[in-house]
């Protein structure tokens, strides 16, 4: 969700697929600008690629394996969760939900992870 939009960035077919609020946008439309907010899609890369700075989003990117979520200067510091604080720090940046430093990523990931 970005802002009050509903976008999902999925895997379909073997290709990276794409919903926003709930209706199917075909990627051989893209790119895609939202009409009421400050949101664009585009391919990138094998994957899709979502922008949306004023929301802090720098680059929301996904290629059917991956996620690679870039944030804007200004947000640096303010992140949390499975994102970290993005402050530069690396020593704290594995913190579980229930404040705990895991000792490697994959642990971290697991901890994040919704029963």
């Amino acid at each position: 969700k970005v802002a009050n939009i509903d976008v999902e960035m999925y895997r379909r077919d073997n290709k990276v697929a794409l919903k926003v609020n709930g209706m199917q946008v075909p990627t051989t439309s893209l790119p895609y600008e939202h009409p009421t907010a400050p949101i664009k899609i585009k391919n990138n890369n094998n994957g899709l690629s979502l922008f949306a700075p004023r929301y802090g989003l720098y680059e929301v990117h996904f290629d059917q394996q991956t996620w690679k979520i870039k944030i804007v200067d200004w947000m640096k510091g303010k992140t949390c969760g499975i994102c970290g604080k993005a402050d530069g720090e690396i020593g704290q940046e594995f913190q579980t939900p229930n404040r705990h430093l895991s000792k490697n990523a994959v642990s971290f990931a697991h901890s994040w992870v919704l029963p």
